[in-house]
């Protein structure tokens, strides 16, 4: 892919450089000075932050307000401790080695200016397929978030959807705008700067026009991390006053999304939040419950809806245990690839594979509501291999996070961006895979990350010239 011409002349193109002046974009090696080693705390943080997070939802769902019907949970929570055993082995595997370098042969610049550049150019077309106009309606998300959300359904549903598979190629990049943007920060022009504002605030504007919460969350949730990532990287300097800052700006972000949350999720048609009632499993929600009973009406309505979302795939879950398994060679941890399978071999028993789907018999739903990432990832290797998959995903998460310490490597930084996404979700879906966008994303950065990666001793200062900045 780099070494195409038709690829170099491009990206040259897009940014302002001559193709074939490419180089090692590595300031340890360039200086021949390695970046600081991370202390202890640094490199356990991520994990310790997400196994209290994790542990955090199957408390609501064993004990929040909203009550399901699991008649013996001893293979539910066995599994869940191995799970997140498996998570913290595979991190400790790894937490400890040597951060890595980065080989690559597309510098930050470049990366940034691209991601930015082809973000900006399919914002637009991507606004008039999912919402009917070419400036998001942003007003309008606001005020009805419910009605947004229909309408956006009605559009897709009669429209050309070109631009979605343009976004599946170019997936990778768009993939990379947020996370570079933030982490770079300082180290970017600024009309960078602006394109990566644009790009970020333009999404979020979609996606409110939209009266959807998902590209709202992941924003609220990811900049904070990025900043701090960059901070621990030397990136960003922060002050104690600074780190007081960021938390205090963090925290009023998301106490702001929580409230267009709980507000959006109970505005729309055949609300389960709004009714109290979730009809997969015929249950009305406990308003007595210890956690909300003492709250204002808006603080406990934002709690349910918050608890129903970050639950309700764990009974999902419950119910797959109890299902055989049925193998699907690959395609069943997401919806978009064994649709594809489906759709390709003319195989539509294909459709009916996955465990999320083979529970509807129960009442499920797999299309409206969401079953973590466990039956997923199962769909493919069974339940007991799903161990060892989330065994994987943690070794692989602590690596981003050495590699992005090491802050030389880009694709390091977007990959630990992505790990992110799939944790905060392992509650509630397999978030990356579910969307052609989204596999692209994950698995294009996966081999870039993996293949740029070089022992920072292996590298040689090249005297060709010092590293771009972006």
């Amino acid at each position: 892919m780099t070494n195409s011409p038709i690829a170099s002349r491009a990206l040259g193109y897009f940014s302002g450089r001559k193709p074939g002046r490419w180089m090692m974009a590595t300031s340890s090696a360039a200086t021949n000075s390695p970046a600081a080693v991370p202390s202890t705390g640094v490199r356990i943080f991520p994990i310790v932050f997400f196994l209290v997070y994790l542990s955090l939802t199957v408390f609501l769902f064993a004990f929040g307000p909203w009550q399901y019907p699991v008649g013996n949970g001893h293979r539910l929570y066995l599994f869940l401790v191995l799970a997140h055993l498996a998570l913290l082995l595979g991190y400790l595997s790894a937490a400890f080695r040597e951060p890595m370098g980065y080989s690559g042969r597309w510098t930050t610049r470049r990366l940034v200016r691209v991601s930015i550049f082809l973000s900006l150019v399919v914002l637009l077309p991507t606004s008039k397929f999912r919402t009917g106009q070419i400036i998001p309606d942003v007003l309008g998300g606001l005020t009805d978030p419910g009605e947004a959300y229909a309408w956006s359904q009605i559009v897709r549903g009669a429209g050309q959807p070109f631009v979605e598979y343009v976004r599946i190629l170019i997936g990778p990049f768009l993939a990379m705008a947020l996370p570079l943007t933030v982490f770079y920060w300082r180290r970017m022009s600024w009309p960078l700067r602006l394109g990566g504002v644009i790009s970020i605030l333009g999404t979020v504007a979609l996606f409110i026009a939209m009266g959807t919460n998902k590209a709202i969350a992941d924003t609220v949730l990811l900049i904070p991390c990025l900043i701090f990532a960059a901070h621990c990287a030397g990136r960003i300097k922060l002050g104690r006053r600074g780190i007081l800052g960021l938390a205090a700006a963090s925290v009023l972000a998301l106490g702001l999304f929580l409230a267009y949350f709980g507000f959006a999720v109970s505005s729309r048609d055949g609300s389960m939040v709004a009714a109290g009632y979730f009809a997969a499993t015929h249950t009305h929600v406990d308003e007595d419950n210890f956690l909300v009973q003492h709250l204002s009406p808006v603080a406990a309505n934002v709690l349910i809806g918050l608890d129903l979302y970050l639950t309700h795939g764990y009974y999902s879950l419950y119910l797959s245990l109890n299902e055989p398994f049925v193998p699907m060679f690959g395609v069943g941890n997401s919806t978009f690839l064994y649709r594809q399978a489906a759709r390709i071999t003319g195989n539509a028993g294909i459709l009916d594979l996955p465990y999320p789907v083979r529970i509807e018999k129960y009442g499920w739903d797999s299309q409206l509501l969401w079953s973590s990432i466990y039956p997923w990832i199962a769909s493919d290797v069974s339940f007991p291999g799903t161990i060892i998959v989330v065994f994987l995903i943690g070794r692989l998460f602590a690596l981003s996070w050495l590699d992005t310490l090491q802050g030389d490597n880009p694709f390091a930084v977007a990959m630990f961006s992505i790990f992110l996404i799939v944790l905060f979700y392992f509650p509630a879906n397999n978030q990356m895979l579910s969307s052609g966008e989204g596999c692209t994303a994950l698995v294009g950065i996966l081999i870039l990350w993996w293949r740029s990666r070089r022992r920072v001793s292996s590298l040689r200062p090249r005297a060709v010239q010092a590293p771009a900045a972006a």
